[in-house]
């Protein structure tokens, strides 16, 4: 499936069984591996909204938001966010809601002396940086990026919008280990709150604001319309690519393998993605000798199982993600759950947590470890609402399980229950540990101590008793979540014994 047809399509979603109503089978599924296969669409088959939110409004600016956060406020009607549909949590839509859709909002511009509003002063540096609209994705700011010499770090799918959930959830990159979390390079945030207001948030105005918005979620405490990133001069970026013929048992010696040296790995700044078949390595820290000497435990070990180990140096972060990311992204248009967990580095020397890992990455259908902690970067400052865990983690392994259009519904409770039981042991040796907020499992347990740790308390005060007291802005496992007896939670399946 195309992901740009779907993110540029208000009514398409990445993860598509949050389009359908998964408790009473309404859905307009195609089969995911045939498309045309009629099996899907052909009488009786009947194409239903399901979840897909029944009115939108396109975006252009303030007005619009406020205009709808007072409707919606006289007329109880159920509002959600979207921007491009990259949601694994089905957050950003609800039967019989109205969404707001800042798919549109595309500005993007190099700001070579920023300085953030409000901060202006003879002792406060400019910087160089990106302003960037709610609209505008990944792949059309690496190529800016490019064309401008500097670097900005982003993720790994083309039409994620960088200003949207990815950095109000974290934000994570195969640059993270050496460069930080979309939280710790974002300047300042241009949003409109429940209260209509059209504010600047950064640090030197509406700092709780700027607090909750680095870390404590999208869709929770307005809409953000654009936000500014720091930008760095363009790095060489040293590559190890380390590919090999899968088995399940192939699988689990690999991880247990890359389990003995990613803590060392992370502190040299190795970032990247580790899935059924192959190892993506990037560093811009290193020279070319000092990354192959880095990485000679991951080429035994690879080679040992005939696999093939390539080194190379790309000459700026948008060059390594075109030659090794950008035509190969993930599946969209599937149905899609996952459940997360980050690992730690003090626990990577116990072989039971590793043994559950193994177990868990080779017992799913498709399973990845990201290796994109913050864990060598130490210049963050203690303000971000992100889980504290995310700074002394070395791994975000995530388990996933997809089906099609014909499952049943017995089938899919099935899947997710199964990831459950993969999860459980991983999750009961990392206690104090957590999940990512973007990419987790939906029925993550503890989701608030997870998400985001001891920083809850002061998330909760910014959301609930200041911007939005009567929580126009509810999601499902959010800031101030009211639970799943909530009406426009109706398409969650139920997989409590």
């Amino acid at each position: 499936m195309n992901h740009t047809f779907r993110a540029d399509t208000f009514g398409g979603y990445s993860i598509t069984q949050w389009e359908t109503c998964q408790t009473n089978d309404d859905q307009c599924l195609l089969d995911n591996v045939s498309p045309t296969n009629p099996a899907a669409f052909s009488p009786p088959k009947i194409c239903s909204q399901g979840g897909v939110p029944s009115y939108y409004i396109d975006v252009t600016g303030p007005t619009d938001v406020a205009t709808a956060f007072k409707f919606v406020r006289k007329t109880k009607t159920r509002l959600v966010i979207k921007n491009s549909g990259h949601d694994y949590l089905g957050r950003s839509l609800a039967p019989g809601s109205l969404a707001l859709w800042t798919h549109h909002l595309k500005k993007l511009v190099f700001e070579r002396n920023f300085i953030a509003e409000g901060c202006s002063g003879t002792s406060v540096a400019g910087t160089t940086a990106f302003t960037i609209g709610a609209g505008q994705q990944f792949g059309e700011i690496y190529d800016f990026s490019e064309a401008n010499n500097v670097t900005f770090i982003g993720g790994a799918d083309i039409t994620v919008g960088a200003s949207g959930g990815w950095v109000q959830g974290g934000g994570h990159s195969a640059m993270s280990p050496a460069m930080g979390l979309g939280v710790d390079r974002v300047l300042q945030f241009k949003i409109v709150t429940p209260d209509g207001k059209y504010r600047t948030v950064n640090k030197c105005q509406h700092q709780d604001l700027f607090f909750a918005l680095r870390g404590g979620g999208g869709s929770t405490f307005g809409v953000v319309l654009e936000s500014t990133f720091l930008v760095t001069p363009r790095v060489d970026v040293q590559v190890v690519l380390a590919t090999f013929d899968v088995t399940p048992e192939r699988v689990k010696t690999v991880v247990k393998s890359l389990a003995a040296n990613s803590v060392k790995w992370a502190a040299d700044a190795w970032g990247g993605y580790i899935n059924v078949c192959l190892a993506l390595y990037a560093n811009p820290n290193l020279d070319a000798t000092a990354a192959r000497k880095s990485m000679e435990p991951l080429e035994t070990a690879f080679k040992a199982l005939g696999g093939n180990v390539t080194f190379s140096t790309s000459p700026s972060f948008p060059a390594f993600f075109r030659t090794f990311i950008r035509d190969h992204q993930d599946p969209v248009g599937v149905p899609f759950h996952m459940a997360s967990r980050l690992i730690p580095a003090s626990e990577f020397n116990n072989s039971q947590l590793v043994d559950a890992m193994a177990d868990g990455l080779a017992g799913c259908n498709f399973p990845q470890v990201l290796a994109v902690t913050p864990y060598a970067f130490k210049q963050y400052d203690n303000n971000t609402a992100v889980t504290p865990a995310w700074r002394d983690s070395v791994w975000h392994v995530i388990l996933s399980n997809t089906w099609n259009f014909d499952a049943t519904k017995a089938d899919r409770v099935a899947l997710l229950t199964s990831l459950e039981t993969l999860m459980k042991p991983i999750r009961e040796l990392t206690p104090g540990s957590g999940a990512y907020f973007n990419e987790a499992d939906v029925y993550e347990p503890d989701h608030e101590r997870s998400y985001w740790g001891n920083n809850y308390p002061a998330l909760l005060k910014s959301n609930r008793n200041s911007i939005d007291p009567d929580g126009i802005l509810e999601c499902w496992q959010c800031v101030g979540w009211k639970g799943k007896q909530d009406p426009r939670y109706k398409c969650y399946l139920d997989i409590s014994p």
